[in-house]
């Protein structure tokens, strides 16, 4: 155990591709087992496999013995995510192949660009990642939420049907295409947008990592913006 924990700590200080390789494949029977165990869901065993090698991936960058875990354990840890993805896919009912193949590849760039931002990822970079257009990612948010299937329903580019429009949702577009990274995830979660659920300051800041003087001061900037504009 202790060649296992010192090869990991090696490979984040080094990042060599070598010594990476060994880790991947000395640690591929966990992902292998994780794949088996949830193929029956509906999810096709590639896009399990994706799901489970970043999983793995994440677990070598974050690894930290003194914590007291084990490189085994710790990685079982990370594998929890891949359980998300399939009890999802379980719980959402008889959605097409096709469509279980695009929401792991959606939970999978969503998690991924999530780890490289430090905060969850607006619409604009989950189509930009994608190449989705922003309808389709906002339909995904909204039935990953629950509050939608994969339904001929049509949705605007805020997730919202469409005859929801009001006078004030073209400053709101033209205020969403004025902000950048963070801020737009705050925008869409403060006023549900992009199929997202409408959160208060303090479920924002959970979601983003950072506090609610935070998110209260990027509403407060979003709102002189508004003033402006009208």
């Amino acid at each position: 155990m202790a060649d296992k924990t010192e090869k990991i700590l090696e490979w984040q200080k080094t990042r060599d591709p070598k010594l990476f390789t060994e880790l991947v494949v000395e640690y591929q029977p966990v992902v292998n087992s994780v794949v088996n165990k949830y193929r029956s869901v509906g999810i096709s065993p590639a896009s399990l496999r994706t799901k489970a090698t970043t999983q793995l991936i994440k677990a070598f960058k974050s690894y930290d013995p003194n914590r007291g875990t084990q490189p085994t354990t710790h990685i079982w840890n990370q594998m929890q995510k891949v359980q998300r993805v399939a009890t999802e896919s379980l719980t959402s009912g008889h959605v097409p192949e096709y469509r279980n193949i695009k929401r792991s590849t959606f939970m999978t760039v969503r998690d991924n660009l999530q780890d490289k931002f430090g905060y969850e990822p607006n619409v604009d970079e989950m189509a930009d990642e994608l190449g989705w257009s922003r309808n389709e990612v906002s339909r995904m948010n909204s039935e990953l939420g629950g509050e939608v299937t994969a339904s001929k329903a049509e949705f605007d580019f805020f997730g919202n049907a469409k005859q929801m429009e009001s006078r004030d949702r073209l400053l709101v577009d033209y205020l969403y295409h004025e902000l950048h990274g963070r801020d737009k995830t705050i925008l869409e979660y403060s006023l549900g947008l992009g199929g997202k659920p409408k959160l208060n300051n303090k479920q924002i800041a959970q979601k983003l990592g950072t506090n609610e003087m935070a998110i209260h001061r990027a509403k407060r900037a979003m709102a002189e913006k508004v003033k402006m504009y009208r």
